[in-house]
């Protein structure tokens, strides 16, 4: 099942499914003191893939990042380009 919203009390989150296999996703994030950086998922929107997100902005990472299947879970990197502007 595809998950449409991701909720956090510090962050307003929009989810764009980039594509119709469900492989990529664009989570678009405003935080509260008017930062904005977007997410890229390569993967299935999931339980884990939500609770794997959360735990990048509880951690404070603040910028655009590709995240990836790997080893146990999941894997960030830095993206080498700017991501989807949003407003």
């Amino acid at each position: 099942m595809m998950i449409d919203a991701i909720h956090h009390t510090f962050f307003d989150i929009d989810v764009e499914h980039a594509d119709d296999s469900g492989d990529l996703h664009l989570i678009k994030i405003l935080s509260v003191d008017g930062r904005r950086f977007t997410y890229e998922l390569r993967a299935p929107l999931t339980e884990d893939a939500v609770t794997y997100i959360k735990s990048l902005l509880d951690a404070v990472v603040f910028g655009d990042i590709i995240i990836e299947p790997g080893g146990d879970g999941f894997e960030a990197r830095e993206s080498p380009t700017r991501l989807k502007k949003h407003s």
